[in-house]
């Protein structure tokens, strides 16, 4: 150990005397990584950092603090940072310290070691508004928002009406799909600061999730009315896509590009309004765009999906795969995904919602809400389904709630004890009952709930439950080939491992019947656009609901509807969309075979 010291102190000593002291810096600071209350290393630490920054070492006080704010902006973050490790060394409890070491980690992107040292700040000052609000982006931007927004109410029981703070939370409870919550926190946020158009945008956008879509409406025309903006443009372009002005969304995406003529966003938004001809003057402006490059990674995934898109409306089906191809390598990329990762979250569901794990609630009243959950692997015609029955003048189409996963994750991974039950129970009533309709029935159409059958039959029996099913290979080859807002569904990626994950399904709703035999309603989609009326009143008495004819033409029914599926519900119940693989059969023979075998 002291030979390594030794040759430290000798080479931190030779750099400061050929004039290199952020060199010697760097070095000293490396060796007390390994040596880290060495006194000899430290007190050559507080020479150095004296010389670098002509202030004392110790303590970290108000002339550091201005040094640091006044050369943060110009200097070179390396040495920033190396600046402010020093400093942390030499004053380990200075919550100031700390806090600008754990802020200036953020920028670099470094998380880990910006939560770290931001933890600490709050630790040593509890009081310390700008490290909490950083330790919740920080913690955002590391993936868990969850923790996120634990902090920021930590910051905000201290400080309830601070600006920053709120608009913090208004976007972590958008991102966590809790968009009531997030658009009263945005009207807060936007009272206090109403010149704030960005944030204006983004409470848009949690107003669009909600399906409050007039509202979304009002506030980008505003915004439009104050200044251009590509993103308002945009955020209205999906507003009224949603509401079924595919013709206005489409002129919406078209501004957007004209202010950002390299938004891929923007061009992947207008294919999903409208289809491209050969002679579209945007096909080759948005291969030019791939090729040029320099667009961050989503972006560039965005692009090639749109592309895809583009290629396979005017037929050209090779061009099509390799840019599905390129742009699912891209969102691969952005996630640290193994289809491991699903199989044991499916075994552990089978596991913990078995029929032989805690018993099901027994209560004594119905709920004022009746949920009906619809639910399957995505694109297997859950939002037909949804439409369908949002079409009954007795139901409320909810779009996708993320509520029951959300409350299964804050009962945490242990097994679920009565009492965790009727939490769950009583939030998810909670939030059918917040839903805007007098209607007594509402649907919950979430395909990913298909995962969650034994916890709806313990916590909710009495919802209804209608599983959507479709043939296998236009299932897998939808999913590959559609760009998911969700980067995290890992699966979706590779067309391997949507295979996989598809088996991993069949096996998981195998499962449910054998433990749950009669109580959950399989839907076969080719049945029900063949024929659609005993379909549908098969399904309507499943769900203990009298026939109405409104469910035989959905595309009456001008409700909003937010999934990839967006335009294809408009135009009613048809046959032929799980044919549409077909086109591309050359490039699906893994797909095509694997099925074609278990058939």
């Amino acid at each position: 150990m002291g030979t390594q010291i030794d040759k430290a102190l000798r080479n931190a000593k030779a750099e400061v005397k050929a004039g290199q002291a952020a060199a010697a810096r760097r070095t000293l600071l490396q060796a007390l990584d390994a040596f880290s209350d060495n006194a000899r290393l430290l007190a050559a630490l507080a020479e150095v950092q004296t010389a670098c920054t002509g202030l004392p070492a110790r303590p970290f006080g108000r002339p550091q603090i201005a040094r640091f704010l006044q050369t943060h902006a110009t200097a070179d973050r390396a040495m920033v940072i190396d600046e402010l490790a020093a400093a942390v060394r030499l004053n380990p409890q200075s919550p100031p310290a700390q806090g600008f070491l754990g802020a200036t980690l953020l920028q670099a992107r470094l998380y880990p070691a910006a939560i770290r040292h931001l933890r600490l700040a709050l630790t040593l000052d509890p009081g310390f508004f700008e490290a909490g609000v950083n330790l919740a982006n920080a913690l955002l931007a590391a993936g868990d928002p969850l923790q996120a927004l634990a902090t920021i109410d930590g910051v905000l029981a201290q400080r309830p009406d601070a600006p920053p703070a709120l608009l913090l939370k208004a976007r972590l409870l958008a991102q966590t799909h809790r968009e009531a919550e997030a658009i009263v926190v945005f009207d807060r946020y936007r009272a206090l600061m109403p010149a704030d158009l960005a944030a204006a945008i983004d409470h848009a956008a949690a107003l669009n999730a909600a399906s409050r879509l007039d509202e979304a409406e009002g506030i980008l025309r505003m915004v439009l009315e104050k200044a251009p903006s590509a993103q308002a443009h945009g955020g209205l372009g999906n507003v009224l896509l949603n509401k079924g002005a595919v013709a206005q969304s489409a002129a919406q995406f078209e501004a957007a590009l004209r202010l950002a003529p390299r938004s891929a966003i923007s061009f992947f938004n207008l294919g999903r309004a409208r289809d491209f001809t050969a002679d579209d003057p945007l096909i080759p402006a948005m291969a030019d765009l791939a090729e040029q490059g320099g667009l961050a990674p989503e972006d560039m995934a965005a692009l090639h999906f749109g592309l895809a898109k583009a290629y396979e409306d005017i037929g050209d089906v090779d061009r099509s795969f390799a840019h599905l191809q390129r742009g699912n390598a891209l969102r691969a990329t952005l996630i640290n995904y193994h289809i491991d990762q699903d199989r044991q979250l499916l075994a552990s569901f089978a596991a913990r919602f078995s029929a032989q794990a805690c018993p099901a609630l027994r209560p004594t009243q119905p709920p004022a809400k009746r949920p009906i959950f619809v639910l399957g692997m995505m694109r297997s015609g859950t939002t037909l389904l949804e439409q369908i029955l949002s079409s009954h003048p007795q139901v409320h189409g909810a779009g996708e709630l993320e509520t029951l996963p959300r409350l299964l994750a804050e009962a945490g991974p242990a097994p679920l004890s009565p009492e965790a039950l009727v939490r769950i129970r009583d939030g998810y009533l909670a939030t059918l009952l917040a839903q805007e309709t007098e209607k007594p029935v509402i649907v919950d159409k979430l395909p990913a709930n298909f995962r969650l059958i034994g916890l709806i039959r313990k916590a909710l029996p009495e919802a209804h439950i209608l599983h959507m099913q479709r043939n296998p290979i236009a299932v897998c080859w939808s999913i590959y080939k559609t760009y998911f807002t969700n980067v995290g569904i890992g699966y979706a990626h590779s067309l391997q491992d949507t295979i996989t994950y598809y088996d991993l399904y069949e096996d998981l709703m195998a499962k449910w019947r054998a433990d749950y035999p009669g109580e959950f309603l399989d839907v076969d989609y080719e049945a029900l656009t063949r024929d659609p009326e005993p379909a549908i009143r098969r399904v309507l008495a499943f769900c203990g609901l009298p026939f109405d004819p409104a469910c035989l033409a959905p595309q009456g029914n001008r409700r909003a509807v937010r999934t990839a599926s967006v335009r294809q519900v408009r135009d009613g119940i048809y046959q032929g969309s799980s044919g549409k693989w077909k086109t591309f059969e050359a490039h699906l023979a893994p797909l095509i075979d694997h099925f074609r075998a278990k058939a």
